[in-house]
């Protein structure tokens, strides 16, 4: 059931969003009035329901609330949760055994040749002997191939052998397989071979979590459909025990609705949703930033957004063009690729707690992709972290200010960075202000890079964009990365809110479900028989959230097509608009297409298909107020204190006002430093502040 609507009877006060990150796990609570509340906790990685738990303790107490007041009075809680993506990239998920057609037993072994390659930058790829395969998703004798097949039609052409399939799946349970993978060939288009297999697996093992590839990922491409289902099964026993720990958890304090899950197409499902498809919860939280983003972008007019979320352990970028999160169809893990609709965000390790080392081979200095991560953290955090990081150089910069830190919630080490980056400088000939200088220099680069490699490289000019900067670390490096951009601006989201802003973008968000088909329609499209298939696909999405407590006025669907010129093998989703004729349609692609890849890239003499639909399907929830009355003091006021900073474009220490507070114009060199994150404003910039209480920082 969803949670309640706004207008019903008996609401209550407040809608909390949460977000686990690498080193801190964040809380947003919004009340009716649209007033935010934040909280933070340090990340437990042993048990991240208890920092969930401890994030929102500390939201409470600055409400004046327990814990068990605040849930009780609680409309709406969701959350993003890195555990899925955590047991994958960390090797912590079950064992699978895979059940799929005779002869399609070595599908994820043979990788389609590409598994010693994928996702391997310039400089690996060139060294091949260096390259491996990944260690297999499924061990070889955990592999069973029946005998049935249904060819591309959905006809079935072979049969299902029950009796063989009745024993392999005894032989995989009794050899040691802790969840089922089932992935016959075609079963996108007939799935009852998948169903039935589904249905006799729980006859001989009810409690055994099962994943079927019909629903994961029904497209054409049986590895990269595979992939998926056996990653769903890899880390859904994992999901499910750690949703129930929400749920149970939320629920024994007080909440009494269901509690939603970010997902990484956008939007929120609930716990149900989570633990049948856990899949959907991998990247959510950086996912929640965008979303977030796109929120306050529509309200206070910004159409052209990069997202630069810098955490604790990876820098996330992505792009909001014309208010339209840019979306992706795969993704890529540990080599392995798998269907995976999601909104487009990629990461670098380069976040605050990458680690600064010198290359053995070349003798330069590097930074990440190696995190000390929440344990044992950078070095200046005194919990035993001994290797220096981004942050240890903010500290030592001055751009972090050591007794300020979370608002003064926790003191940071300013003499251990010193020392442990003095350390790192030896190994190079740099004194310490160069060498923490050079560690931030470097990850300004990383980040640039990556900018450029999600808008230049895709057809977007960053002249054209703001970036917004959140995440801890977001607002204290945008600065200096987006002048080389060009960009037109810095926002740091409502001020200080923009370090929890992934935790903003839960609330922010809608229910949404995804229903697609393969299917594969040449131009000139037969629109009829196309709008015959999209109703039947959006049919199914509002009886899903109908059954989940929607009314259907709440419900608002949106059609895409993927479409390809003819011989291709990848395709371009596109929104279809409505009343679009055929010609309409092949006119959006086609100039889709050359957006992306450039003008006179495309060649429609080879022809125009549709090879996928689908529909997005998203149950309304109520959205926070932006309120105009938190944005402004009433002045600057004098700053309140100087302290010297090192700024690079200087060379040297400068003596630098620190601001609380942003009414008016601030010319640089200066620091704004909020309670959660700090807003460096370099020489030769300026920050402002606008009616919503977003920091506007401009190069002069």
């Amino acid at each position: 059931m969803a949670p309640k609507q706004s207008g019903d009877a008996g609401g209550v006060s407040y809608s909390i969003g949460t977000d686990i990150g690498g080193t801190f796990t964040d809380c947003v609570v919004v009340d009716a009035q649209g007033r935010i509340t934040t909280g933070k906790a340090p990340t437990t990685p042993s048990d991240r329901s208890a920092g969930f738990f401890d994030a929102v303790t500390d939201a409470a107490g600055k409400l004046g609330l327990g814990i068990e007041d605040l849930l009780a009075q609680t409309e709406t809680l969701v959350h993003a949760t890195t555990t899925a993506t955590n047991a994958v990239v960390e090797h912590k998920g079950a064992t699978v055994g895979l059940i799929t057609t005779k002869g399609h037993g070595e599908c994820l072994s043979i990788m389609r040749g590409a598994g010693r390659s994928k996702g391997l930058d310039v400089d690996d790829l060139l060294y091949l002997p260096g390259t491996s395969k990944p260690p297999p998703l499924v061990a070889p004798h955990l592999i069973s191939e029946i005998t049935e097949r249904v060819d591309f039609r959905g006809e079935v052409v072979v049969a299902l052998d029950e009796a063989q399939l009745r024993g392999e799946i005894a032989r995989l349970l009794d050899a040691g397989a802790e969840t089922l993978a089932i992935a016959f060939l075609w079963s996108l288009t007939n799935p009852a071979h998948e169903q039935r297999a589904r249905a006799i697996a729980h006859e001989l093992a009810p409690d055994v979590f099962v994943s079927c590839s019909h629903e994961i990922a029904p497209r054409v491409g049986e590895y990269y459909r595979f992939v998926a289902t056996v990653m769903n099964s890899y880390v859904g026993p994992l999901m499910t025990r750690y949703t129930d720990r929400i749920d149970e958890g939320a629920r024994a304090r007080g909440y009494r609705r269901p509690v939603l899950f970010a997902q990484c197409i956008g939007g929120t499902a609930p716990a149900a949703e989570a633990r049948r498809r856990p899949l959907l919860t991998l990247d959510s939280g950086p996912v929640s930033g965008i979303v977030a983003s796109n929120f306050l972008g529509e309200a206070v007019g910004y159409r052209n957004i990069i997202t630069a979320d810098m955490g604790g352990t990876t820098f996330d970028v992505s792009v909001i063009a014309a208010n339209q999160p840019q979306r992706r169809e795969s993704t890529n893990i540990d080599k392995f690729e798998m269907y995976l609709p999601m909104l487009d965000v990629e990461s670098i390790g380069a976040g605050g707690g990458s680690i600064a080392w010198i290359d053995p081979a070349s003798g330069t200095m590097k930074v990440g992709p190696r995190s000390a991560g929440a344990e044992p953290g950078p070095i200046c955090y005194s919990r035993g972290g001994t290797e220096p990081t981004v942050t240890d150089a903010d500290v030592v910069l001055g751009f972090v200010n050591p007794s300020a830190f979370l608002g003064g919630r926790q003191q940071l080490d300013a003499e251990a960075a010193r020392a442990g980056i003095a350390r790192l400088g030896e190994q190079i000939g740099k004194t310490v202000e160069e060498t923490a200088a050079g560690i931030s220099e470097i990850a300004d680069n990383l980040m640039a890079e990556k900018i450029r490699r999600m808008t230049v490289y895709r057809g977007f000019d960053p002249r054209d964009f703001v970036v917004f900067a959140f995440g801890g670390a977001g607002p204290v490096h945008a600065g200096a990365f987006a002048r080389d951009l060009g960009v037109q601006a810095v926002v740091v989201p409502i001020g200080n809110i923009a370090s929890v802003l992934s935790a903003m973008g839960t609330v922010s968000s809608d229910v949404v479900h995804v229903h697609d088909k393969t299917t594969k329609l040449l131009a000139p499209f037969d629109m009829d028989a196309l709008d015959v298939e999209f109703a039947a696909l959006e049919d199914a999405a509002n009886a899903q959230l109908v059954e989940e407590g929607f009314n259907p006025s709440d419900i608002v669907t949106v059609r895409y097509v993927s479409m390809k010129y003819g011989a291709q093998t990848f395709d371009l989703e596109i929104p279809l608009e409505a009343g679009s004729d055929s010609a309409a349609t092949a006119a959006s692609f086609e100039a889709a297409y050359e957006q992306r890849y450039g003008k006179g890239s495309g060649f429609a003499p080879a022809g125009i298909e549709i090879m996928r639909i689908r529909v997005h399907a998203s149950g309304r929830l109520p959205r926070p107020h932006l309120l105009t009355d938190r944005a402004r003091p009433t002045s600057n006021g004098t700053a309140p204190a100087t302290r010297p900073v090192w700024w690079r474009e200087r060379g040297g220490w400068i003596d630098t006002p620190v601001y609380t507070e942003v009414a008016g114009r601030i010319d640089g060199p200066a620091i704004v430093e909020l309670p959660d994150t700090t807003v460096p404003v370099r020489p030769d910039a300026h920050i402002d502040c606008d009616d919503h209480g977003n920091l506007i920082l401009r190069f002069d």
